[in-house]
């Protein structure tokens, strides 16, 4: 029973096809630029971390449509007016916590990005059909670390700022010795997923995670995150939403992705520019796109919270629905 259930994934929707597409070559561009550092140095590079961090906030805008779109039911309008109320709820919290206690606050942010990002990327490639238990934590660590402890082992002072940004004293981070485990650790937890997918013989997840490891090694952190959150976590991510949302089937299914997009894009742009404004007012006054990077960084760590704990309850109910489903 236990090796039928490992044996069933989810096949690829053409959006998914597109969006991994579209991260493999934005990121492995990344990659070939970074050979030109001259031209991704100083200004340049906080511009393009702002329109990354901009392009990818869309990406958890429509998470109060998920509940409904997972359950496959319109829910009652009192539930759905309390999921709303419980998600803003949160990330009003977690954006007083960063006010309070910004090292507590950045330091458990960088953790749950670590989490998330991984889980994000073992969900849309269908890591967890095929791996053992122990080995799922692996991939997710792998996958989570490399856009995140990578760089700051590898790139210290670029990405000084951004944890300045957050909370000064993470700049213990950037210690050699904090550096020098934190690159051990994630070249061992990639080599061991890297063998794992390998042996059987899914090589499409291994060439993920080389890129990401050589984008982030040779690009400036900041271009490099700025590259992945937009167009690597956020698309694959609203990938996954269009194939949530049933409205899409039909056209998922015939390869067009267009009007989907287009329907995904009419019930985030609410969302999209409530964020827009209050980042706006979070920036007035900082000045400079780098006010707006750590502006944006704040309004980041506040909606992080309770997109993840959504995002982890759709996960979660996911693998479950198909164990039972084989079962």
């Amino acid at each position: 029973m236990a090796q039928a259930a490992v044996d069933v994934v989810r096949k690829p929707t053409i959006a998914d096809v597109r969006a991994r597409t579209l991260s493999l070559w934005l990121l492995g561009a990344v990659g070939l630029l970074a050979l030109v550092p001259e031209a991704l140095t100083g200004p340049v590079t906080w511009a393009v971390l702002a329109i990354g961090l901009l392009v990818g906030l869309p990406h958890g805008a429509v998470d109060h449509l998920v509940p409904e779109w997972t359950l496959g039911r319109e829910l009652p309008r009192s539930i759905f007016v309390l999921i709303v109320v419980a998600y803003v709820t949160v990330a009003a919290l977690a954006f007083g916590l960063l006010l309070a206690q910004p090292v507590l606050a950045a330091s458990l942010f960088l953790v749950v990005s670590i989490l998330h990002f991984g889980a994000g990327d073992v969900e849309f490639l269908e890591v967890s059909g095929r791996l053992r238990s122990w080995q799922r934590p692996i991939a997710v660590l792998a996958f989570g670390l490399t856009p995140v402890a990578l760089p700051i082992a590898v790139h210290a002072e670029q990405a000084r700022p951004v944890l300045v940004g957050l909370a000064p004293e993470l700049v213990v981070l950037t210690a050699p010795t904090v550096r020098t485990t934190a690159l051990l650790v994630t070249v061992a937890l990639v080599a061991v997923t890297a063998w794992s997918v390998t042996v059987q013989g899914r090589l499409r997840i291994a060439l993920d995670l080389a890129v990401l490891c050589v984008a982030f090694v040779l690009a400036p952190p900041l271009l490099a995150f700025a590259a992945y959150f937009g167009g690597w976590h956020a698309a694959r991510h609203i990938a996954r939403l269009l194939a949530l949302d049933p409205r899409n089937a039909a056209d998922l299914a015939i390869g067009r992705t267009g009007r989907p997009l287009l329907r995904f894009a009419r019930s985030a742009l609410l969302p999209t520019v409530a964020s827009v404004v209050v980042l706006l007012g979070l920036w007035w006054g900082a000045g400079g796109v780098e006010g707006l990077v750590a502006a944006h960084l704040g309004l980041l760590v506040a909606l992080t919270m309770p997109h993840v704990a959504l995002v982890s309850w759709l996960d979660r109910r996911r693998r479950n629905s198909r164990v039972e489903v084989i079962a």
